[in-house]
This record gives structure tokens, C-alpha cells and sequence, in this order.
């Protein structure tokens, strides 16, 4: 094991329990962003301006809809969406 992954295993003893599925589904995300690296399209739809989204109807979600994907989040101080936040 190389010197990073050594200090890894060691903060995480000391992280509380109640913490570690935080952890855990941050290191979700990196394998997940590993595996499934974004495409341009992505990064534009990320990027755009969302100002204007009051003018539209709400969605209307199916049963089982919110189960499936990633969760996302609009970070005001920027702009952008946030993916597995």
C-alpha cells in the first residue's frame, strides 16, 4: 500500500462512526466520477444559466423516478450543479 492510501486507513480510525457513511458515499462518488467521466455536454449543461427555471411548470415525477441516478444540487454562489452532493 503506497503512503497516501497508508494515511487514509489511519485518519479513518479515527473518524466517529457516526461519520463513516459520509465517508463512505464520498468514496462512492469518486469511483462513480472515475468510471463515468463527463462529456462536454455534460459540462455545458452544468454550466447554464438556470435563472429562468421559476417560468416553468414543476415536474411531475413517476413512482420509482427519485430512486434512480445521482442526487444533484444548485450551488447559488456559483451557478453550477453539483452531482452525488
Amino acid at each position: 500500500m503506497n503512503a497516501i492510501k497508508n494515511e487514509i486507513v489511519q485518519r479513518l480510525e479515527i473518524v466517529p462512526d457516526d461519520k463513516l457513511r459520509e465517508v463512505l458515499s464520498f468514496l462512492n462518488y469518486l469511483v462513480w466520477q472515475t468510471e463515468n467521466s463527463r462529456t462536454q455536454e455534460d459540462t455545458d449543461w452544468l454550466k447554464s444559466d438556470l435563472s429562468s427555471l421559476d417560468n416553468y411548470e414543476p415536474y411531475e415525477w413517476q413512482e420509482g423516478e427519485l430512486q434512480e441516478g445521482l442526487p444533484v444540487k444548485f450551488i447559488a454562489e456559483t451557478g453550477e450543479i453539483g452531482i452525488g452532493v
